[in-house]
């Protein structure tokens, strides 16, 4: 079957846009616990105070308001914290990395390229740490990261009332292969990921299919997913961190029926103030 944006052609009068990692496949749990954090307990040699160290990056990159921040962006924040009590870092050379995370440009090959301009030995763990981590994600399999209970259910009720778009920053690969290893693409008429553009652009190309903004919904997990759905003037439905059976089963028993029926709107302020005051505060 043909998912490409593209080719895709509106079927409904609405569409419900969903986030994979961390919303409707529980990866994002994995990946921090078993890849993220270890590699940075492996590369700093932290292996005596892992409990600690777990418990902080946990909570930058599940539990806070930085959930689904770039991983630079979240090493910048786990230096912080625990640089002069776990760890001892140069002050000029994290400054420098800093500098480099401000600049926006954020992935192994551009950190490669600050590298040769500007070699510190922090710089040069942090490049050992993401390619570590690289290979710890790609060794992870399908069945280390299930879908959600009650999303495919949820799938299952929304599919021929509305059009279902995957909305993702993960690669197209991945995405088709998660979910179709857990029998989630029957349910699916488009996919887009970090190949065709940013949440944001791809909302704004759904637009063009003939939706009005108001027969759009965003769902998602992290505050990337609320600010796609703001930059485009859509509705977002969040799937709480910690609670995600709940928001599926809520969104089949209430939400969905509502968003159909043209009543979203009268629930999308109260639904923002309990996402924010689910995450942990600072």
């Amino acid at each position: 079957m043909d998912y490409s944006l593209n080719n895709f052609e509106r079927k409904h009068d609405k569409v419900i846009c969903i986030d994979s990692d961390g919303t409707m496949i529980d990866a994002m749990n994995v990946k921090h616990d078993k890849c993220h954090g270890d590699s940075f307990i492996y590369t700093w040699g932290l292996e005596d105070h892992a409990k600690e160290i777990h418990e902080i990056w946990d909570s930058i990159n599940l539990y806070e308001k930085s959930r689904g921040v770039n991983r630079f962006i979240a090493l910048a924040e786990m230096i912080r914290r625990i640089n002069g009590k776990y760890i001892t870092v140069n002050e000029d050379d994290f400054k420098k990395f800093c500098d480099w995370v401000e600049v926006g440009n954020l992935s192994n090959a551009a950190l490669e390229e600050e590298l040769e301009k500007n070699k510190t030995p922090l710089l040069e763990k942090i490049h050992d740490w993401s390619l570590d981590l690289n290979k710890r994600i790609a060794s992870l399999t399908p069945q280390d990261k299930p879908p959600f209970e009650n999303g495919k259910e949820a799938l299952e009720y929304a599919f021929g009332k509305a059009d279902i778009a995957i909305i993702s920053s993960s690669n197209m690969a991945a995405i088709v292969e998660e979910w179709k290893a857990h029998d989630l693409l029957q349910y699916v008429n488009v996919i887009t990921s970090q190949e065709i553009g940013t949440k944001g652009e791809c909302l704004k190309e759904m637009l063009t299919k003939g939706y009005s903004k108001e027969d759009v919904l965003m769902i998602g997990d992290a505050y990337p997913d609320v600010d796609a759905a703001n930059e485009n003037g859509v509705y977002y439905y969040p799937i709480l961190t910690r609670h995600e059976s709940e928001s599926w089963k809520d969104f089949i028993n209430l939400y969905f029926d509502a968003f159909l029926n043209g009543e979203y709107g009268k629930y999308q302020e109260e639904l923002l103030v309990k996402f924010e005051k689910n995450f942990v505060q600072k």
